[in-house]
């Protein structure tokens, strides 16, 4: 039997904090740097990542008929993101018009 050494929940989430891209670096993470590999050219002419957090990906589309084409694609579009990160970093995504999405990526509520 191997002894294993134990680990304290500490360590353990800044083990895992420290292999995700810090902030700044989120720029060259592949999913943004690699877009338009990931989704073909025609898609990322209308569509562009805006930001990930908690596995939820904001992407902005510029206009209505392209919201409702991603929205059949979403689960393709999710697989081959992950299958190119080689892991399940995408678990849904968000879309959303271009300029309407506030800093949580949801529509900003009207009559304020």
């Amino acid at each position: 039997m191997v002894a294993r050494e134990l680990t304290t929940l500490g360590d353990a989430l800044r083990a895992a904090l420290a292999r995700l891209p810090a902030s700044g670096e989120l720029a060259n993470f592949p999913l943004w740097t690699e877009w338009a590999t990931i989704v073909g050219p025609v898609i990322a002419q209308h569509a562009r990542p805006v930001r990930l957090r908690r596995g939820v990906l904001v992407v902005e589309v510029d206009g209505v008929e392209w919201m409702h084409e991603l929205r059949y694609l979403k689960q393709e579009v999710r697989a081959r993101l992950n299958g190119h990160l080689g892991r399940a970093v995408v678990r849904e995504l968000f879309l959303a018009l271009a300029g309407t999405a506030d800093d949580e990526g949801r529509e900003p509520t009207r009559g304020r």
